[in-house]
Parts: C-alpha cells; sequence; structure tokens
C-alpha cells in the first residue's frame, strides 16, 4: 500500500507532463498528414497556416496599424517643416546652379529669397494636397494584411515553429510543467479516494 502512495502521484505526473508536451509537439508536428484509417494527423500550424496569416493580417490592419495611421505619423508639422527646409535648400542650390554666372550675385541671391518665401508660404498646402492625394493612393495600391499574410505565409514552417517557441518558451515550459503538476494533484486524489473507499 505504501508503495501505491507514491507510484500512484509520480505516474499521474509523468502522464500529465508527457499529455501536454505531446499536445504542444501536436501544434507543430507533423507537418504533412498523416493518414490513419479512422482520423487525420496534421499539426496545427502547418494545417491552419494559410487561417492564421489572414487573421494577423487582419489584426495588423484593423487594430495595430493602418495606412491611415502611418500616414498619419507622417503628417505632422515637423515633419512637414523638415519636407519645407529640404525642398527650399534642394531648389535654391539648382537656381544657383542653372542661373547664368553674368546674372548679378545680388540678384541671384533675392530670386532665392524670394523663391525660399514663396515655398515657405505655399509648401504646407501643396505638402497637405500630396499627403491627401498620395493617401487615397496607397489605401488603394498597398494593402497591410495583405503584406503581413504573405510573409506569414512564406515562413518556412521550421523557422515559424523556431519563431514561436523562440518568443513564448518560458510558457511552452509552464504549461508542460503544469501538466505535471496536475497530474501529480490528480494522483493524490485518488490516492486519497482509494483511503477512504478501501474496498
Amino acid at each position: 500500500m505504501s508503495i501505491k502512495l507514491i507510484i500512484i502521484p509520480l505516474i499521474s505526473a509523468l502522464i500529465g507532463y508527457f499529455t501536454n508536451v505531446v499536445a504542444i509537439k501536436l501544434l507543430f508536428w507533423p507537418q504533412q498528414p498523416i493518414n490513419f484509417r479512422i482520423f487525420q494527423l496534421h499539426g496545427l500550424l502547418p494545417k491552419r497556416q494559410a487561417n492564421i496569416a489572414s487573421s494577423i493580417g487582419e489584426l495588423v490592419e484593423n487594430q495595430l496599424l493602418s495606412m491611415d495611421e502611418l500616414i498619419d505619423k507622417i503628417d505632422t508639422p515637423e515633419i512637414n517643416n523638415k519636407i519645407t527646409i529640404k525642398l527650399s535648400k534642394i531648389l535654391k542650390d539648382r537656381l544657383y546652379t542653372l542661373l547664368p554666372s553674368i546674372i548679378p550675385a545680388r540678384v541671384t541671391q533675392v530670386i532665392g529669397e524670394n523663391l525660399d518665401k514663396i515655398l515657405r508660404q505655399e509648401a504646407p498646402q501643396l505638402i497637405k494636397q500630396v499627403i491627401s492625394s498620395g493617401r487615397d493612393h496607397l489605401n488603394r495600391e498597398i494593402q497591410i494584411k495583405k503584406i503581413v499574410e504573405d510573409k506569414v505565409n512564406a515562413y518556412d514552417l521550421n523557422e515559424l515553429e523556431a519563431m514561436i517557441r523562440g518568443i513564448s518558451s518560458t510558457e511552452l515550459t509552464f504549461i508542460e510543467i503544469s501538466g505535471g503538476v496536475l497530474g501529480f494533484i490528480i494522483g493524490l486524489i485518488q490516492i486519497g479516494i482509494i483511503m477512504l473507499f478501501p474496498n
């Protein structure tokens, strides 16, 4: 009887632990379906990779990073000001390069200053128009959902497994160990039942 008291919880713990180890393994394996007579064995990730990729794509686009949010991050007064300064410098450099050297330096300087003044007045509106038309075009042409979906689908299953295990190795180990702990507790409960009802 005393050996039973030790063996039952230990066996239950081992069963619980290895059951969870196998369950986690079945998330990734087998990569190709194995047909048995009454059922087919196929790892969850390989079987549902396309659905998972689609769901991740939708999640990213709808809740994490839409094209509109990305453009809003770019369309700020600080960035618009930097664009204006850069445009002004490029245009003035081009102006000084293109104007003939016979034009007096003072005239070239006045033209450059006026160009800069006009650009600073008009640039914010021009940038806003460009971003607005660009927003429509980008929303039509670039679909974040599709980009993410294609990336996830393009992953080799071994790479995807390594990535998931790398991110959640602590949690997966906890699940395996908790299976052993729960199995041990169930074994103790069985011992309690045996002791309460010996026959």
